[in-house]
Order: C-alpha cells, then sequence, then structure tokens
C-alpha cells in the first residue's frame, strides 16, 4: 500500500450518528471527499487530543487513505 499526500481541514464532528459507533473523532476534509482522521499511536476510538488541537485548521496529512479512515504515516503539518 502506498502513501499518499492530501490537503485538507480538519474538523472534530459527531459520525456514525445512531449507529453503536457513533462518536465525536477528528474528520480531514478535502474538496474531493473526507476521512476519519487517525494516528497509529493514537485513541482508535473517539477524539485524539492532538489531533483536536488542530480543529478548523488546514493541513497537509500523508498516510494510508482507506475507504473510511485516512491513517498518517507522518505528524499533519499546519499550513494556516
Amino acid at each position: 500500500m502506498n502513501t499518499q499526500t492530501v490537503r485538507g481541514t480538519v474538523r472534530i464532528k459527531q459520525v456514525a450518528r445512531g449507529s453503536k459507533a457513533e462518536q465525536s473523532t477528528a474528520v480531514l476534509i478535502t474538496p474531493e471527499r473526507s476521512w476519519l482522521l487517525r494516528r497509529s499511536e493514537g485513541p482508535s476510538f473517539g477524539v485524539d487530543p492532538e489531533l483536536a488541537a488542530l480543529d478548523g485548521h488546514e493541513v497537509t496529512a500523508t498516510g494510508y487513505a482507506g475507504t473510511g479512515v485516512f491513517l498518517l504515516s507522518e505528524p499533519v503539518t499546519d499550513v494556516t
């Protein structure tokens, strides 16, 4: 699997409303799509404090883009 670099905005949002997986979490929003944003060493459920600090910031993120999750392979770069 190859890494990908994308630029987007980090937002803390409520996802999976009405399901057992409902949670507030970091979401990476690009013009093309959005992903749940995760760090490999961060929590797998809920809000990662390190990513929460970037809420509302435009960032460059490098990692593995899955169907619903963008798993960071490097720290994000804040571009705002």
